[in-house]
């Protein structure tokens, strides 16, 4: 498949080498980008001077800053491309809708790259969630910190958390009853560096925290459950996911100092080998795999879950805005 790439920088330069890997049917023609020259290939300044190129090309991918997605994607679709598209897609679910309806329109793939739910320990476990084996699910926290690379376009929630609010949409099928959050900007402008979400649903509480400014990079998730709990570490390549056989029991007396006595129950912990490949050459994957209309895609990234992130992340900008 004849294919151009929108992005040269920082994370496309990834997409070069995926689309170079034989391991699939893209074939790189054209480079986009104002400030990158490639030897390899034909390097355009920008995308209307490559309007005439475009009739032989069937996929592109998209990796540029979040507020231009809108004006590129929709270029892209109108002219018969299947998109591939950094997250998040757009900041607006109602230009979300409309790109979906574009490509649904003139059926073509728009494929949103929620790289997380491409990670096998990611995806190991969701799944042991969904089946119950933690027993019911009471709380999940994200923690997602780095000292930079720092955005001017966007802030850190629509830069970061994106990838926490699409696991836990992919955890928690329900609507959250109550959503806030708060944030902190060097420059005292909109574009926070530090964002802190807690959500509450009718039985499960989450908290998300995420931020460029801190010393140290972490990418962890915890989770309680009423049988079992959960660590996942992105950062322990040996032990990226914890199981712990903990669980906290029903309340066995009363202590008039401390209240409510409870019984824990303390098991072993123990870390499950799996299996992992790299998460972005299985979008890129997954992508190809949709637009040939091939069986076993992952049925965790959709439309659906797109359009959920975006309107949950819309609700949190509100109230941090607040």
């Amino acid at each position: 498949m004849n294919t151009i790439l929108i992005g040269a920088g920082y994370w496309g330069k990834n997409f070069i080498r995926l689309i170079e890997n034989k391991n699939n049917s893209f074939e790189l023609k054209y480079v986009v980008d104002s400030n990158v020259k490639l030897e390899k290939y034909e390097t355009i300044k920008n995308l209307e001077n490559v309007e005439d190129k475009l009739n032989d090309i069937t996929a592109a991918f998209v990796c540029t800053p979040t507020l231009t997605h809108y004006e590129i994607v929709k270029f892209l679709l109108s002219r018969n491309i299947n998109v591939f598209v950094e997250k998040p897609l757009t900041t607006s679910e109602a230009q979300a809708e409309e790109l979906y309806n574009l490509a649904e329109e003139k059926d073509l793939q728009l494929f949103v790259d929620h790289t997380f739910l491409y990670n096998d320990v990611i995806k190991h476990m969701i799944d042991l969630i969904k089946k119950n084996e933690i027993g019911d699910l009471l709380h999940i926290s994200f923690e997602r910190t780095n000292l930079g690379p720092i955005r001017t376009d966007v802030s850190c929630l629509w830069d970061l958390a994106t990838h926490d609010v699409s696991i836990l949409n992919s955890i928690v099928d329900e609507e959250p009853k109550i959503i806030s959050g708060s944030g902190f900007s060097r420059e005292n402008n909109l574009n926070h560096d530090m964002v802190n979400i807690s959500v509450n649903y009718s039985a499960v509480f989450a908290s998300i925290f995420a931020s460029w400014l801190h010393p140290e990079k972490t990418r962890k998730i915890k989770v309680v459950g009423t049988e079992k709990m959960l660590v996942f570490d992105d950062l322990n390549l040996n032990q990226p996911l914890k199981i712990y056989n903990k669980k906290i029991n029903d309340v066995n007396e009363k202590n008039p100092l401390y209240g409510s006595i409870f019984n824990f129950s303390m098991g072993d912990i123990y870390s499950p080998y799996i299996e992992s490949r790299e998460p972005l050459m299985e979008a890129v994957l997954d992508f190809e795999k949709r637009i040939l209309k091939h069986e076993g895609i992952n049925k965790l990234n959709s439309k659906k879950l797109t359009l959920k992130t975006i309107s949950f992340l819309e609700e949190v900008n509100t109230s941090i805005e607040k």
